[in-house]
């Protein structure tokens, strides 16, 4: 019979006994650690005033050097930078923190993901359909935690709700996208899309260029996603990444490829057709092209009904606030943390049910 190599097993065993510490915990204290912190809002700490948990957000490494650091879990935000060596520092220090590695990228780079998982406690994937790429025998893997939006808070959003549906919108597609080099297709596609309809508002940007799109204010930033009726969402890889829901939640019709792997797992089938999102009929320009159309008619017969109910759907059900509740709330007796399945299908995993 397979088990579980012994080196293996006691980090499994490390693991589950820092849950049963946290297990007992009434008010758990949470350390959100990114390496892009320009992705987070500067009025964070607004959506969990009224938490039963205290949650803080840094982006320094040297935070776990602090004498009085006390954390019970450290969400490690993995964007395949330098968090692991953080990840590291943690694992080796006194009264051992819990940690859980949000993989955001786990849809690419499945050896840098890898690398990255086997030194967190547990590894939530933002993206179930790749999630097997991070499986392995000294980690557990816990369930699936989408992207969300992260760049406005829901107290800001809420906030906005007047502004949001009071825009004046055009009927012109919207999609901006960073040329990544391993986009080769996507960026094939937009590229044959902008020469079929130039006056579009569809188009790459040099990675080098996002520091320009986080230098302009929230406010800014969602009144420019507010003047359209209508997104195309092309994900890298199949991922659902934040435009989905920066899209609901000012208010615009998303359209998506045909092929969208963890959309069903993230927003019901009646939700995707009463919001509604768009499905393309094919993955090409035509297929684009059909689908913006069809979304117009939608959004135009919906009216500010349907911008209210797109807002209010991602403001309250898909913001950071609901993505940490989700993960804070697996530490309790009862729930999926306490209990362990093993599985040996194409290896060793070991999943949190």
């Amino acid at each position: 019979m397979t088990t579980i190599p012994k080196i293996f097993k006691e980090k499994i065993d490390g693991s589950l006994g820092k849950l049963k510490v946290i297990f007992e915990r009434k008010e758990p204290k949470i350390l959100l650690f990114t390496e892009n912190d320009f992705l987070f809002p500067k009025d964070f700490d607004k959506d969990f005033c009224d938490s039963y948990y205290k949650v803080e957000i840094s982006s320094n490494q040297s935070i776990s050097d602090d004498q009085n650091f006390d954390f019970d879990i450290v969400i490690l935000c993995n964007h395949l930078k330098s968090e692991e060596i953080l990840a590291w520092k943690l694992q080796s220090m006194p009264g051992q923190p819990f940690v859980a590695l949000w993989a955001w990228d786990n849809h690419h780079e499945p050896a840098l993901n890898s690398r990255a998982a086997m030194i967190a406690d547990a590894v939530f994937p933002a993206h179930w359909f790749a999630h097997e790429d991070m499986a392995n025998a000294a980690t557990l893997i816990a369930p699936h935690l989408p992207l969300c939006v992260t760049q406005w808070s829901s107290v800001f959003l809420a906030s906005m709700e007047e502004s949001i549906v009071a825009a004046g919108r055009c009927d012109k597609l919207y999609g901006g996208f960073f040329n990544h080099a391993d986009a080769k297709e996507r960026n094939g596609l937009i590229a044959s899309y902008w020469e079929r309809y130039p006056n579009e508002h569809v188009f790459t940007l040099g990675l080098d260029k996002r520091p320009a799109y986080f230098s302009f204010s929230q406010e800014q930033r969602l009144l420019d996603w507010s003047s359209y009726k209508v997104s195309v969402i092309l994900p890298l890889r199949n991922d659902i990444s934040q435009r989905l829901f920066d899209a609901l939640a000012c208010g615009l019709i998303p359209i998506v490829p045909p092929e969208f792997p963890d959309l069903d797992l993230v927003i019901s089938r009646h939700d995707q057709h009463s919001l509604p999102i768009v499905r393309m009929e094919s993955y090409s320009v035509e297929g684009i092209a059909d689908a913006h159309t069809r979304a117009l008619k939608l959004f135009d017969r919906d009216g500010k009904q349907g911008v209210v109910r797109r807002h209010r759907f991602a403001r309250d059900n898909h913001g950071l606030r609901n993505r940490i509740d989700r993960l804070v709330s697996l530490f309790r007796q009862g729930t999926a943390f306490s209990k362990v399945q093993i599985s040996f299908e194409n290896g060793i995993h070991i999943y949190l049910k």
